[in-house]
């Protein structure tokens, strides 16, 4: 489940502001030219190849680091969290299947992971207002022990203003439900990644539905284009 972007604004047709420069919230502001986009992208694979280094060998101080140091000169924590952490965890995933890295080193790395997300959490929420966006539960299948990308979409709301009720890997669905019924959440949104427990998702779905809370569901067990979301009659999907 990763969270969408919001959608560039392009000019109107007909819009005739100076070149080089365009209006935004009654003031004019230089756009990012080429040049500096790939710059930003060089800049963000330096701290992704840092970070995979340090985190491979097991070393977490320097790990941290490399994140803290990144937010310290300017690095946005939405895009640590989705183009820097995100693509570490995913190249665990590769190496191990490549037989590259044993499976202690995969866990290793995913528990550093982890709590670097924590520490940007806790970091961001010292003195910060209680959010009034709206709340959401977020869940992983029943089975699913993969919860790094929920994680990651807990935290990418918790910027955006959500109040986020993160529930962790593989929730009972019973459980599930009775804290919907106390929390009384906007949405619940539900990852999974392995297809072999989507009848469990349904069940889920049908579930949080009944007691009439919507379903965002999301990750590779729904398939690459939602299609079994959209079968399992969930509200939303997203990759």
């Amino acid at each position: 489940m990763a969270p969408r972007r919001a959608p560039r604004r392009h000019g109107r047709r007909g819009d005739h502001r100076p070149q080089g420069l365009v209006a935004h919230h009654g003031r004019r502001v230089r756009p990012v030219r080429r040049e500096e986009h790939v710059r930003q992208a060089t800049a963000t694979d330096t701290v992704v190849e840092r970070l995979w280094r340090a985190a491979v060998e097991g070393d977490e101080p320097a790990a941290a680091s490399v994140v803290h140091e990144a937010l310290d000169t300017g690095v946005p924590e939405e895009t640590l969290l989705l183009d820097v952490l995100a693509p570490v965890q995913a190249k665990v995933g590769v190496e191990w299947a490549a037989d590259r890295i044993t499976v202690a080193q995969e866990h290793a790395v995913t528990a550093i992971n982890e709590r670097i997300v924590a520490s940007l959490a806790h970091r961001r929420t010292r003195g910060r207002a209680v959010s009034s966006r709206g709340r959401v539960t977020i869940s992983c299948v029943d089975g699913e022990w993969h919860a790094f990308p929920a994680r990651l979409v807990a935290e990418v709301l918790s910027l955006h203003g959500w109040r986020v009720d993160y529930l962790g890997a593989q929730t009972p669905t019973p459980h599930l439900v009775a804290h919907l019924h106390q929390s009384n959440p906007d949405a619940v949104l539900l990852s999974g990644s392995i297809p072999t427990h989507l009848p469990t998702a349904h069940a889920a779905i049908t579930a949080c539905q009944a007691v009439g809370v919507p379903v965002l569901t999301g990750g590779r067990a729904f398939g690459p284009d939602g299609r079994y979301a959209r079968t399992l009659r969930a509200d939303r999907w997203a990759p």
